[in-house]
């Protein structure tokens, strides 16, 4: 009976298997829509194929997805906490001083640099997002475009200059001569004053030197081992009216003296004091006497 049972059992579940195969191959006629998970529906889809035809077919990206890192570098006040807070070094800036305001960004903060150099290498980056964090503008953010694969790994370094190699030059060499204009009218400045007052220029305190650390010499074990010979000075013949040196002051402990108890406190105290026992001393018993000697 168990043989035919185990049979019977066999047939039954594989019926199942196959009415369950049979199912779902009704219901894979038609496809699913791609719709992300933040429709209503979405969870409602229990029943076609779900494979989508990719890249022909994309499910919808959430709009806070992290994923590729943009600047907009009008609003960008090149601060350079992007670059030194990055983990992995991904970021690469290189500012020029302007002259006066270049202009000022969309929260109001003023732009005083320009970007010669921004970078963004794609291809370090770890995704942590920590760049768009600091950023004080937000300038820095990361879009919702996830696909950006390429065949060579320098076009995945973003570039998001606002300013071209030929003017980057100008800018920079623009600065320098400010700076060096800028020099020469504090030193016309400073020689006017002391034209007018040469005596107040002449009486003003002389910077001190700047500190520079040198190397001590170094000695040789010979001249370790021989002690340095120098000339004998000449004693000075002691004064008879010359004061003799005070010996230094050494300060020491008092011996503490114990204070001396009156007679009526000493008669007190022996009053209180419990008197001691008497020591215990054996003693041999006496022999009782012999009848002979009470006789007697």
């Amino acid at each position: 009976m168990t043989y035919f049972k185990d049979i019977r059992n066999g047939i039954r579940t594989t019926l199942k298997g196959l009415s369950l195969t049979f199912r779902h191959l009704r219901h894979a006629t038609h496809r699913r829509t791609p719709e992300g998970i933040a429709d209503d529906n979405y969870f409602d889809l229990q029943n076609g194929l779900v494979t989508l035809q990719y890249p022909h077919e994309q499910l919808p990206i959430p709009d806070n997805g992290r994923y590729r890192l943009r600047n907009e570098i009008d609003d960008c006040i090149v601060c350079d906490k992007c670059a030194k807070i990055c983990p992995v070094d991904c970021i690469t800036i290189d500012p020029i001083k302007a002259t006066e305001e270049v202009g000022r960004a969309s929260d109001g903060s003023p732009i005083r640099l320009y970007a010669a150099t921004f970078d963004i290498d794609m291809a370090k980056c770890c995704y942590c997002g920590l760049c768009t964090v600091v950023c004080p503008t937000e300038c820095l953010t990361m879009d919702k475009k996830f696909d950006y694969s390429e065949f060579e790994l320098g076009k995945l370094t973003y570039n998001f200059s606002n300013l071209t190699p030929e003017e980057a030059d100008e800018k920079r060499a623009l600065y320098e001569q400010y700076v060096r204009e800028k020099e020469a009218a504090k030193a016309a400045q400073v020689a006017a004053k002391t034209i007018e007052n040469p005596v107040s220029a002449e009486a003003a305190p002389k910077p001190k030197p700047v500190f520079r650390p040198t190397a001590k010499p170094v000695v040789t074990q010979t001249e370790a081992a021989e002690p340095a010979q120098t000339p004998p000075v000449p004693e000075a013949e002691p004064t008879p009216d010359a004061a003799r040196p005070r010996p230094a002051f050494r300060p020491a402990m008092k011996p503490k003296v114990a204070p001396v108890p009156t007679e009526a406190e000493a008669r007190q105290e022996t009053k209180e004091m419990p008197q001691p026992k008497p020591a215990f001393r054996p003693t041999m018993k006496p022999k009782p006497n012999s009848p002979n000697q009470e006789s007697t």
